[in-house]
């Protein structure tokens, strides 16, 4: 069967708005618990039932009293209150606070009834059996009213969050056990190609397999869960069996090689075997890249990313990873943490000028901020990308860029240490 390899190459803003198209007929949820809600996103709004503080609480360590007591203490009027007993974290005095009187009482404890102010350790002076009051407290002083921090009934986290470490903090404070969160979608990968191998005692004769290794590391960073099978050779057959055990296994199939228009790149003409895409995007606006390709065949999407390493990683920030993030519950774009950096040479690129390029940099700390060091040279070459920190996009049309000139720098997790 004869197909044609054509590429039309869609503009970014079209992969993204078929993606979100793709996706949200997929997207799910599932119930986890608090333990395992690190870093997943958010599928509820979170209302908290209690107040944090659940009640008045202590701001210091020091005595608990009714403000009316102190109107009119100073160091030449000391107001003297005895001591009636001593509340801690643990437990303590469980009684009432009357006029004259004062309670010894530990940062965030439960003030006594009748107490409205604290005063603290140090503004007292100890005389055993009571202390002495030098200055004034207005009502409230030194107290955390109950609910300051969180009231019930407050919507305390909202549907798309990232989970981070403080969250979680925080769903246990208000005893929020497990949480709806959308679901990592399963991500199958297949590497094509006859010269490849991912065993460790053939890579002397066969060229490793390490393409699916980074590939799987960057969509686990991203959110999904990466399911390897392995290596297929240059054959419509074998290319036919590992794309049906994909579609079986996973949510997305990715191919790695074999997506362009040689004459043994076949991953095109056999997915299209499988049944008549309903959605087709072939090739990208962007390079290097550009022979990426999208489509969703049974439902499921399937990217085909092309076999240079730098072709590869922009394949995946393009394509593969808004595809992850709108599964889980994000918007496609702004997957990267961006820094603001002055060229610190002239770049001029009039190659595929209509076309959106990416270039790799490395990010150089001065005086003045940051320096975006261009690493330039063919797409196959990973020392341009080992030897990067991130990358910068060139908009279509542009073909210089001066030095000096501001650039935004894209810093990819698991391209880019975050230590």
């Amino acid at each position: 069967m004869w197909v044609s390899k054509k590429f039309t190459y869609a503009p970014l803003k079209e992969v993204y708005s078929l993606i979100e198209k793709i996706v949200k007929r997929m997207v799910s949820v599932e119930l986890v618990t608090v333990f395992e809600a690190y870093n997943r996103v958010l599928a509820e709004d979170i209302i908290s039932d209690v107040n944090i503080p659940p009640f008045n609480v202590s701001h210091v360590d020091g005595y608990a009293l009714k403000s009316m007591d102190t109107l009119h203490a100073s160091i030449s009027n000391p107001v003297p209150l005895k001591v009636i007993g001593r509340i801690y974290l643990d437990g303590g005095y469980r009684g009432r606070v009357e006029s004259g009187e004062a309670v010894y009482i530990s940062t965030g404890c439960a003030l006594p009834d009748g107490a409205d102010a604290v005063v603290p350790v140090e503004r007292v002076r100890d005389r055993g059996g009571y202390i002495e009051v030098l200055q004034p407290l207005l009502p409230g002083e030194n107290v955390i009213p109950a609910g300051a921090d969180v009231k019930k009934g407050e919507k305390v986290l909202s549907v798309g969050r990232v989970l981070r470490a403080q969250d979680i903090k925080l769903l246990a404070d208000i005893k929020r056990w497990s949480v709806k969160v959308f679901k990592r979608p399963s991500v199958a990968l297949i590497s094509v190609g006859s010269e490849l191998t991912n065993r460790i005692e053939e890579a002397d004769k066969k060229k490793f397999d390490s393409h699916s290794i980074a590939i799987s590391i960057l969509i686990n960073e991203a959110g999904g869960i990466p399911i390897n099978l392995g290596v297929v050779p240059d054959e419509s057959s074998a290319i036919t069996n590992a794309l049906r055990e994909g579609l079986e296994k996973a949510d997305i199939v990715v191919t790695i090689g074999g997506a362009s228009i040689g004459e043994r790149d076949y991953v095109l003409e056999t997915v299209k075997q499988l049944g008549e895409p309903e959605i087709m995007i072939r090739g990208i606006k962007v390079q290097p890249g550009r022979v990426t390709s999208l489509c969703v065949i049974k439902g499921k999407p399937i990217v085909m990313l092309p076999g240079h390493f730098q072709s590869t990683l922009v394949g995946f920030y393009t394509v593969l990873l808004p595809l992850i993030r709108v599964f889980i519950g994000m918007e496609p774009t702004e997957a990267c943490l961006i820094v603001r950096a002055r060229l610190s040479r002239k770049i001029i690129v009039r190659e595929f000028l209509p076309f959106e390029r990416v270039r790799f940099v490395k990010l150089v700390k001065s005086s003045e901020g940051y320096l975006a060091e261009p690493n330039l040279g063919s797409s196959s070459l990973i020392s341009i990308v080992t030897n990067s920190d991130g990358f910068i996009i060139i908009p279509s049309g542009k073909d210089i860029i001066d030095e000096n000139e501001w650039v935004d720098v894209h810093l990819l997790r698991g391209l880019y240490s975050f230590r």
